[in-house]
Formats: C-alpha cells, structure tokens, sequence
C-alpha cells in the first residue's frame, strides 16, 4: 500500500471506528537516552515550569484535566496551559521575537510554515525510539506534513477538516428543506432567511472575518478544493499562483454579504463571538472545523438549539475535488529555544499517549489518527453517532503541502485574504482586475523567494485534485 494510503486508512477508521485490536501505549516505549539524563538530573531539584499554548477551547476542560493528571503524577513538573482563542499567531510571533516563546506549543493557524524555517522549532528525532514511532502505524512521517528537510517536528494525532454547520430549527422556520448545494445556493438560502427572520434578529449566515485569514481559509479555501480547484491559490499543475478560480465563490460571497444575507458586522467578528450567537439561534449557518464544534456546543456554549452539520456546498453542485484534513500530521510542535526541553518532551509523551488520545477522540473533540489508539477503540463518539457527517469520508484526503505551507510568502501590498475579504464586503468591485493583481504579486514573491532559497519550486503536472495524495508516493 502507498504511504500516503495507509494514512488515508487510519483516518477513515477514526471515523469508521471499524478496528478493535489492542495496542501498546507510550508509557510503555523504550526509555530513550533523553528520558534517562532526565532521571538523573531530577533529584533535588525544584519543579521546572513547562509552558503550552494553544488556540483550542472547545478540549479546554478534557486538557486541562489531562494538565492536572500530569502535574499530579510528576513532581518535577509544573505545567501551565494557556488558551489564546484570539490572535494566537500574532501572541505566538511577539513571544518569538522577545524570546519568550512557550515550551510547547499547538500547530494552530499559519504557525508551522512561518516559523519552520526559521528553526524555531525543535527536531524531535533525537527523542523518539523505534517503539514510539511505531505507535503512529507505518509511513505517518512525511516531509512537508510534519517533516523539514528530512527531519521530524511533530506527531500525528488527530484530523480535521471544514464543514457547514446550520441550524435546523432555522432552515424549518424559513420554509427552507433542504441544504445548499452550491454557493450561490448558499447565498440565496441565507439571503432568505435573513429576509424572513431579520425581525427576530436572525439572520442566513455569518462567518468569523475579524481576522480574514481566519475565516476564509477556513470556508472559501475548502469550497475551492471540494470543487475541484486550487488549494489557497496554487497551481500544483503549473506550480504557480492563479487566484482567478476563487471569482464564483468569492462572487457568491459578495452577493450574500451586501445583500443583507449576513449576519450585521461580520467584519469585526471573532469566531467566540459568532459561536455564541449561532448557541442562542442567531445565525442560520456559517463554516468551520469537524474537530472543535462538537465540544463548543455542549461545554463552552450549551444549547437547546437544533443544529446539524452537512457537506460543504460546490461551486456547480458536483464534487470534483477533495477537502484537505489538517492536523493529520501535526499537533503540538516543541520550541527549539526551551530551557526544558526534556521535561518538555516529557510533557508531549503524556499528551501524545493511548489513554489521553483515547479519551479525546471518544469525548468527540477530533477524530485521532493514531493507529495505537484506534486499536483500543469499539465503539463511535456520541458526536459522530449523532451527527454523521462529522465523519471523514471518500473525498476527505491529505493534501501536498503548497509554497505557503513551506515558507512564509509574503507578497508585496495585501495579503490574499484581506483582499477577499474586500471583495465580499463590496469594497473592491472589480474581480477580474483585483484577482489578477493578487496572482501577480504572489507569483513575484514565489519567485523571490525560490530565488533566496526560501522554499523549493512545486510542481505536480499530473496533479488530480480527487487523489491529491498521490504525489507522495512518486
């Protein structure tokens, strides 16, 4: 079987929950050499703080009992867990600049392909025995997934990837029966609901553009692979930049956020805020990740509310594409300027074990991909049993990883999706000439960037956006 296949196994059994073999646990691995420095260095000494950072709050009461649990079972240790549900990057990119970074911190946002190459983060090779990386299942390090230049990062633990969430009680109430199957289904359903409901103060659709990054690669991004195009405006065909495939879904988007089918300032809204609203039956549906709703609807926002999770829409209807599962191969990444590091490492092999990835996935937080772990599980979390399209499928695959993913291109004027976010909002009408400006600065910037050493040229010619995985195995 190709590596990146027996990947794509292990995840659909995260969903499937097909496989009940018993597995080892990390606790269980060889002691490496920096387990027995560490046991040698640990006597009368004081408890070294060991700092996480992460973006996530919907595991936030699973991982903190998890935090318990380890700074109960080592007296050496003191963790402290942080969450920063806003402006994770930028905390992270400050904290790196003053030195002042975490010990270990969640692959959240753009953070791995700003910084991998500026050695912030440690290599983990030197930790890892043969037993623990056979835990993961064969073939689940891959470069440029959580490898730089031949060298691993982080550890494969769970998956995610976009899906509509909509509130059913609100489609019924709209006399809407059905889900949307394209975009500009999507933009005439919130259109009217927002016309029906307004006065109740609900409205079609909203999404978290407070941070356009942070909202659009996670919807439009998705829409764009699930219809068969691009992934954030690469050609891995022609291993250039072409933005132009957006037009439809950014066209789309326009129409819904100036015709009044959004909810009232988006544009300020952070994804908290809009969770909260969609919790008291605000919001018809927006878009985000398998992985993280569940959990903030039944922890961080209860609610009565009806809601549901489905496919995303396409720009014709027809999937002729995939969607990328993140965090397929990355989760926690160690910072290389840590004073700590092997209690650090410590830490990571307690977050990374059979029972506390065991418990997240049963819990319903994400589906793991741990083939250890999926071994110890019989039965579906609640999550999936009860929304199914929570659940990986067929046209759910790895994506290879595109320049952006490698190095930090950084165009000349604005950033791709600040200049979405201006066409959606109607402040730039022209999409022909503003997408076509877009494509030429970035290309500029691939260029420079190849030409510094920056990041490799890209280029699968035979690239089919139904099997992106595909090119790993050549």
């Amino acid at each position: 079987m190709k590596p990146v296949l027996k990947i794509l196994c292990y995840l659909v059994l995260a969903s499937l929950l097909i496989v009940t073999m018993t597995g080892c646990d990390i606790s269980s691995d060889t002691k490496s050499q920096h387990e027995q420095r560490e046991e040698q260095a640990n006597n009368n000494t004081e408890p070294a703080i060991v700092t996480i950072w992460t973006l996530n709050r919907h595991d936030a009461d699973y991982m903190n009992s998890v935090i318990q649990k380890i700074n109960e079972d080592y007296s050496d240790i003191n963790v402290e867990y942080k969450i920063y549900t806003e402006n994770f990057e930028q905390a992270v990119e400050i904290a790196f600049a003053t030195n002042e970074a975490p010990d270990i911190l969640f692959d959240g946002g753009s953070i791995y392909s700003k910084f991998i190459g500026q050695g912030k983060f440690e290599p983990l090779d030197e930790y890892l025995t043969d037993e623990m990386k056979a835990r993961f299942g064969e073939d689940s390090f891959l470069e440029g997934i959580n490898m730089y230049n031949g060298k691993i990062y982080s550890l494969p633990a769970i998956g995610t990837t976009a899906r509509l969430i909509y509130n059913k009680g609100i489609f019924e109430k709209a006399g809407i029966a059905e889900v949307p199957r394209t975009v500009d289904e999507m933009a005439e359903t919130a259109i009217i609901i927002s016309e029906k409901l307004k006065s109740e103060g609900i409205y079609g659709f909203a999404q978290n553009l407070k941070s356009p990054s942070g909202g659009l690669n996670r919807s439009i991004d998705f829409i764009l692979m699930r219809s068969g195009g691009n992934y954030r405006g690469y050609d891995f065909t022609t291993g250039r930049y072409d933005f132009m495939p957006y037009k439809p879904i950014l066209q789309a988007y326009q129409k819904m956020f100036t015709n009044g089918g959004a909810f009232p300032g988006c544009e300020s809204l952070d994804i908290d805020p809009l969770r909260s609203q969609f919790a008291n039956g605000k919001i018809g549906m927006y878009i985000s990740w398998t992985h993280s709703e569940p959990g903030v609807y039944e922890s961080q926002f209860p609610t009565t509310e009806d809601w549901d999770v489905a496919q995303l829409p396409t720009i014709d209807g027809t999937v002729k594409g995939s969607q990328h599962m993140l965090l397929a191969g990355r989760w926690f990444l160690m910072n290389s300027g840590s004073k700590n590091k092997d209690k650090a490492w410590k830490v990571m092999t307690e977050l990374y074990s059979d029972e506390v990835l065991k418990g997240y996935h049963e819990k319903g937080l994400g589906n793991v991909t741990v083939k250890s772990v999926l071994d110890k599980i019989t039965q579906q979390p609640a999550t999936i049993a009860k929304r199914p399209n929570l659940a990986f499928t067929s046209d759910d695959k790895i994506w290879p990883p595109a320049p952006s993913d490698m190095s930090n291109i950084v165009p000349e004027g604005k950033a791709m999706y600040d200049v979405f976010a201006e066409l959606i909002f109607g402040i730039e009408k022209d999409f022909d000439s503003t997408l076509k400006d877009l494509t030429e600065r970035y290309n500029k910037a691939l260029d420079n960037a190849i030409e510094n050493g920056m990041v490799k040229e890209i280029k699968y010619p035979d690239f089919d956006p139904k099997n992106p995985a595909a090119v790993f195995s050549k």
